[in-house]
């Protein structure tokens, strides 16, 4: 019987470990760092370290240590050269931040639909969204997994567009064995405690191969300040912001950093043993993952499919629902994620920006704009049909291992066989209830 309807869960608590995996070096690390802040100054040297050892992990030998994935973006668009009425190119299915950075430069996000196989920006559908504006291609390795980089940068020279690379969900991911962070000219990471890696916190890093970048990302980092290592001078060169890196977050993502390679072979061997077990479960995809890449499964993202159970007379709103409620009385935490591409989110159909329209309205945009949520299909599929493993609440992280993730395959094996016409009957159910 499914627990749902009262029979006894799959999983006990606490049988999936949380991310992220706190162990005492990670403890020694940021008590190290508290004692090397006093006094206090800029920067410190949990900083400084973190920013080397990204450098030297992801080929990028320019690093600027930020207080969150959203900050490193913003400093990358900056960095790239993009200003006002300029347009760049985005995924249509990401987190607002891919597409917010540029609003943040007064910049005109341009969506891109999906590739359905990968969940990144579909390569064959970026010339037809390019225009005399548009300065650069934001790509975006979305759940832990590289987009076509070869594929892209290949557009992005022709037409001599910047190339910056999203990679706040890959780290320890590799596309044809080049590591992500390093993937296009230059890019942005997140730290946030739920990602691959871990700030505890909040925190991001910004990377570049190209010195002037680097100094661009550095003055949007500190109040649009020169920083030339004799001091500061207290005179803003441009705008800037203060979107410093907490020493103790820098410290407790360094740690992290030191076993990053440990735990992304755990992640992928997780991310394979939980695929392999998914194997002839109807009724649901595991993700895709084409062989000149690896995953690192930040999301094990699975699209719910009802048509192959036979039950295409179920809305896959509807049935997705009821997997996602069925799952979880299981005990095994699973949700959405992104119900709605983000060109279908408020602030891009009422495109009201910083008031009064701006950036469309500014008088340096190409307009008029508008964001049809239509016109990027495969995301409007993907983001109705989508249901998410990973992240804190069913990690794919150590010390999560495989034999962790067949008990979390046999829970997909009662919903989705076991217990098939229990969770059919509930789903027709909930169809009549909604009234569909």
């Amino acid at each position: 019987m499914l627990a749902v309807h009262g029979g006894t869960p799959v999983l006990a608590p606490g049988a999936l470990a949380p991310w992220p995996h706190v162990v005492e070096e990670d403890r020694r690390a940021v008590l190290r760092a508290m004692d090397e802040a006093v006094p206090w100054h800029w920067p410190m040297t949990a900083v400084r370290e973190l920013e080397q050892a990204w450098g030297e992990a992801c080929d990028m030998p320019y690093v600027v240590a930020a207080n969150s994935g959203t900050a490193a973006l913003h400093m990358a668009v900056a960095a790239a050269g993009v200003g006002p009425g300029d347009e760049v190119l985005v995924p249509a299915d990401t987190f607002l931040a891919s597409a917010s950075c540029v609003l943040q430069a007064n910049a005109i996000p341009v969506f891109v639909d999906t590739d359905l196989a990968t969940f990144a920006m579909d390569p064959a559908r970026i010339e037809e969204r390019i225009t005399a504006r548009t300065r650069a291609i934001i790509a975006v390795d979305l759940n832990g997994l590289p987009a076509d980089y070869d594929a892209l940068a290949e557009v992005a020279r022709r037409h001599g567009l910047v190339l910056i690379e999203d990679a706040a969900q890959s780290h320890g991911a590799t596309y044809r064995g080049r590591p992500a962070g390093g993937l296009g000219d230059l890019s942005g990471s997140s730290l946030n405690g739920s990602k691959c890696l871990s700030a505890l916190g909040e925190g991001g890093l910004f990377a570049t191969r190209d010195e002037y970048q680097w100094r661009l990302a550095r003055r949007v980092m500190m109040f649009g300040e020169e920083l030339d290592g004799q001091g500061r001078d207290y005179n803003a060169r441009m705008m800037g912001w203060n979107y410093r890196i907490d020493v103790l977050a820098a410290a407790f993502a360094g740690s992290q950093l030191s076993r990053l390679g440990e735990m992304t072979r755990q992640r992928i061997a997780n991310g394979a043993a939980l695929t392999a077990a998914l194997d002839g479960v109807p009724g649901i995809r595991p993700p895709v993952v084409p062989p000149d890449r690896t995953h690192v499964y930040f999301f094990y993202p699975l699209l719910v499919r009802p048509e192959d159970l036979g039950a295409a007379d179920i809305p896959v709103p509807v049935f997705r629902d009821a997997v996602e409620r069925a799952v979880r009385a299981e005990g095994l935490g699973i949700m959405r994620w992104q119900p709605q591409p983000v060109p279908a989110q408020t602030l891009f159909q009422e495109m009201r920006g910083y008031g009064r329209g701006c950036p469309w309205t500014c008088g340096h945009a190409d307009g008029p704009h508008r964001y049809r949520p239509e016109e990027y299909p495969v995301a409007e599929e993907i983001c109705a049909r989508r249901l998410v493993l990973g992240q804190t609440f069913s990690s794919l992280g150590p010390p999560n291992d495989e034999a962790v993730m067949l008990r979390v395959a046999e829970v997909f094996h009662k919903v989705l066989v076991d217990e098939r016409d229990a969770l059919l009957s509930m789903a027709r159910a909930d169809t009549v209830t909604a009234g569909r």
